[in-house]
C-alpha cells in the first residue's frame, strides 16, 4: 500500500444523465452524488424498496456475461449492470467516492463509451478531500487464466495495460494495445472507443435478452468485410478493451501494477480484480485496522 502524496476526490455537486441501457434497452436515468473520503464507489437503486446500496468491489461482482455487473446476496432484486464504462470514467477523472442513484437495473450506455460520463464528471467539477487516496501496490506476479485467454499483473511503479485481441474475424484480426497512466492520455486516446459486436450474432443476442438497445449511435456493428459504421481510431477495438480492463481494475480503487491480457474479458478482469483483492487489498486493510488498536 502507498499513500503517493495524492488525496481522495469526490465530484462537487448533483449531476444527472438519463439514456438507453445496452443490454435491456429500457430507459435508465442514474444521478451522480457528492460522497465522503473512504465510501468509494456506490450504487444505489432509487426504484427499489430500501433504495439498497450496492459497492463497486470486485467481491460483488454476481455476473460478467457481456458485461460486469454488481449486486447483494442477501437481495436477489439488487443488481447493476454494465457498470465498466462509468467506473473507467470514475477512475480517469480521480473519482474515488461518489453515490450513483440508478432507476433501473442496468446503466445508460451513452455512446457505447466512457466518453459521455467523463464529459458529465467535468460538468460536477472534482473536490480534494482531506484524507489520502490509498494505491494498492502489486508486489509479486498474480495470473488468472481461461483456455488460451490470461491475465497478468506485474509489480510496476505506476500504472500499465498491455492489451493483445485477437478475434478469428477479417476485420478484427488480431490488435494490440498498451496504455501507460504516466506517459498516456486515457482520456483522449482511449475513452473515447466503443463497445462493438457482430452483425452475424445480433438475432442470437436478442433472443437471449441482449443487445436489445444496442443501435449504431451507441456501437460498432462490424459486417462480414467492414464495420456498419465509421471507426473513431483504426484500432478501436483493442482500445475498447483497454477501457473495460481500467474500469474491472477500479474495482478496487487505484492500483499500482502492469496488467498484461491476452484475448480477456470481463470474466477473466473480474477474477484478476478478486485475486489482487485477496492477495493485496484485504491484507493491506487488516494491518491498518490493527495499526489502530
Amino acid at each position: 500500500m502507498t499513500k503517493g502524496g495524492s488525496f481522495q476526490k469526490t465530484i462537487t455537486k448533483a449531476i444527472n444523465y438519463s439514456g438507453t441501457a445496452l443490454h435491456s434497452g429500457k430507459e435508465v436515468s442514474i444521478k451522480c452524488l457528492p460522497a465522503k473520503a473512504d465510501r468509494g464507489i456506490v450504487f444505489r437503486r432509487v426504484d427499489l424498496p430500501g433504495s439498497p446500496e450496492i459497492k463497486a468491489d470486485p467481491l460483488n461482482v454476481v455476473s460478467t456475461r457481456r458485461c460486469t455487473s454488481i449486486g447483494l446476496s442477501t437481495n436477489e432484486e439488487a443488481r447493476v449492470h454494465t457498470i465498466e464504462h462509468i467506473m473507467s470514467a470514475l477512475w480517469a477523472m480521480g473519482v474515488d467516492n461518489a453515490i450513483i442513484e440508478i432507476d433501473n437495473a442496468e446503466t445508460p450506455v451513452g455512446d457505447g463509451s466512457a466518453l459521455p460520463f467523463i464529459d458529465l464528471i467535468k460538468q460536477a467539477t472534482i473536490r480534494e478531500l482531506a484524507v489520502p487516496r490509498m494505491s494498492w501496490q502489486i508486489e509479486e506476479p498474480v495470473s488468472v487464466k481461461k483456455g488460451d485467454m490470461y491475465m497478468v499483473a506485474l509489480p510496476y511503479d505506476g500504472f500499465k495495460i498491455s492489451y493483445t485481441l485477437h478475434y478469428d474475424h477479417p476485420v478484427i484480426g488480431s490488435q494490440f494495445r498498451e496504455f501507460d497512466m504516466g506517459r498516456d492520455s486515457f482520456i483522449d486516446d482511449f475513452a473515447p472507443a466503443r463497445t462493438f459486436g457482430f452483425e452475424r450474432e445480433i438475432e442470437t443476442l436478442h433472443r437471449r435478452g441482449l443487445a436489445l438497445g444496442g443501435s449504431l449511435e451507441n456501437a460498432v456493428l462490424i459486417g462480414e468485410e467492414g464495420t456498419v459504421n465509421p471507426l473513431r481510431f483504426s484500432d478501436e477495438f483493442a482500445r475498447h478493451k483497454v477501457l473495460d480492463v481500467v474500469g474491472d481494475m477500479a474495482l478496487n480503487g487505484y492500483i499500482r501494477g502492469h496488467i498484461i491480457s491476452v484475448k480477456s474479458g470481463h470474466y477473466l478482469h473480474v477474477e484478476l480484480a478478486k485475486e489482487i483483492k485477496k492477495r493485496f487489498v484485504i491484507e493491506e486493510e487488516v494491518e491498518v485496522s490493527n495499526d489502530v488498536y
